[in-house]
């Protein structure tokens, strides 16, 4: 899985590409937790390279969510594709995590 990271500023966006799931997610994880510890004002996850999103991989971001809920971190998904937002709106994630379409629109 490649996973790449952009720092703008205060703003962290995480874009992990392919599969997130039980092969790769203890990597994804990794790598969030790690950025989380540096403590960013806010943190990303692009999603819109994800072709799949398993239940290790809604883990990994829950994970995310409430370690930057923590440490006071903003903290969201950004690119959604259909697949995505079907599995987050399932599972219920929509209720908690915040989503936006695009990185614009976080910073508007």
């Amino acid at each position: 899985m490649q996973i790449n990271i952009n720092e703008e500023n205060d703003l962290i966006i995480i874009s992990p590409v392919g599969n997130l799931d039980t092969i790769n997610s203890p990597e994804f994880l990794k790598i969030l937790l790690e950025t989380l510890e540096s403590k960013p004002k806010q943190c990303f996850i692009d999603m819109q390279n994800i072709e799949f999103l398993s239940s290790s991989g809604l883990q990994a971001i829950l994970s995310g969510a409430k370690t930057s809920q923590k440490h006071s971190i903003r903290f969201g998904i950004i690119g959604m594709n259909e697949m995505v937002d079907e599995v987050f709106t399932i599972s219920g994630f929509k209720n908690f995590i915040s989503t936006f379409s695009t990185k614009e629109e976080i910073l508007a």
